[in-house]
């Protein structure tokens, strides 16, 4: 103190970005932990309807993303509101500045097909981010974010899955997915692949999201996070030069077999899309009490260039079949190898199927998802 006026010198025990908030309020604090962690929320006092939310959002993704990533770096982690001047939440050094707008006065529906639990997610994406970004810090060149924001979407949904189970992700890679085709189609210079993304929303965010989690679909979650691991364990905390997206690329083909490389080079270095739907599906009774389910399903491949342009595409890659019962509920849900043009299948169910189709959680880019499920009839 000097002359009336407080100063204050602040160091870290861990090292961090050059990259930092101040925020300043009459706030409430809601206190929990995770084994030794600090978990702090500063709040309006007549904001608490998801405060309990956020903390568990915290602890589930520090159990996900310390087993699977690597140690969290800090002692606490606080989550501070702001107003609702603005609709964000970012990740400071285990601090995340979060809008009122999307998170303390948030009203989410969960009988609504089109809403998802937001708040828990933008929680979980923040905290991924003190790994993606305050661990793992990309070179300013082509597909920085996606080590930041693609990874931190797709641990954001692991947490998502731990907590609601795979079925309810469809909700939020629906979303994803006509979100990242909007934007597409509203690029105004050059759509780029994944991996040499410049800085474009619809790209790192919401075509990561879609890429990450299917590619883990296809190569399984702990090859996928084995890789991630080995990544960050290689390059957190890394000075100039900075790491690039290649990089992570190169470590994951050395964890999967050559078979996948190609599948890989489709998510992250080309840009395609799908147009896959049901032509017919019937289905008839068996003497047993099961049901015979037929389908033919059509499905055409493309991929396009920076300018948008499309070309035909032969291909040979495992979908999801999967039908439903009249409340809705899967059945039935298994990949099955497809190829250009109609695809004929023959399934076995032990209940009375409702709609049948293929891709129906939405993993695959397809340019038209409201067709991949069709009722299922008698021949």
């Amino acid at each position: 103190e000097d002359n009336g006026r407080h100063y204050y010198h602040y160091k870290m025990d861990q090292k961090i970005l050059n990259f930092y908030a101040f925020l300043s309020g009459k706030y409430t604090l809601k206190k929990a932990k995770w084994n030794d962690v600090n978990i702090e929320i500063y709040y309006h006092k007549a904001h608490n309807y998801n405060i309990e939310k956020m903390i568990e959002a915290s602890q589930l993704s520090l159990d996900y993303f310390t087993e699977n990533f690597g140690p969290y770096q800090h002692k606490q982690f606080r989550i501070l509101e702001f107003p609702r001047y603005a609709s964000f939440a970012q990740a400071f050094p285990n601090t995340i500045p979060f809008s009122e707008a999307i998170g303390f006065v948030a009203h989410v529906k969960p009988n609504d097909p089109k809403d998802v639990d937001y708040p828990f997610y933008v929680t979980a994406h923040e905290l991924a981010h003190q790994w993606w970004a305050h661990q793992v810090s990309g070179g300013n060149v082509q597909g920085a974010t996606m080590l930041s924001e693609s990874f931190s979407q797709y641990s954001a949904l692991m947490v998502l899955q731990k907590k609601y189970g795979r079925e309810k992700m469809q909700r939020f890679l629906r979303i994803e997915l006509e979100r990242y085709l909007s934007g597409r189609g509203q690029e105004d210079e050059y759509e780029l692949p994944l991996y040499l993304n410049e800085n474009q929303q619809y790209i790192h965010y919401e075509k990561g999201s879609l890429v990450l989690f299917a590619l883990k679909e296809y190569i399984g979650e702990n090859t996928l996070n084995s890789a991630l691991k080995t990544y960050l364990e290689k390059v957190k905390y890394q000075d100039s030069p900075f790491t690039i997206s290649t990089e992570f690329l190169d470590i994951l083909k050395s964890k999967t077999p050559k078979t996948a490389h190609s599948l890989i080079e489709d998510m992250f270095e080309k840009i395609v899309l799908f147009e896959n739907k049901p032509v017919t599906a019937t289905f008839k009774n068996l003497k047993d009490g099961r049901f015979e389910v037929d389908l033919k399903i059509a499905t055409q491949k493309w991929y396009a260039d920076k300018n948008g342009k499309e070309t035909p595409a032969d291909f040979n890659q495992d979908f999801d079949i999967g039908i439903t019962n009249e409340k809705g509920d899967y059945i039935y849900l298994k990949k099955h190898p497809f190829k250009n043009g109609e695809n004929s299948f023959r399934v076995i169910v032990d209940q009375k199927p409702a709609k049948a189709g293929i891709d129906p959680l939405n993993y695959i880019i397809d340019r038209t998802p409201d067709d991949n499920l069709m009722p299922v009839s008698t021949p």
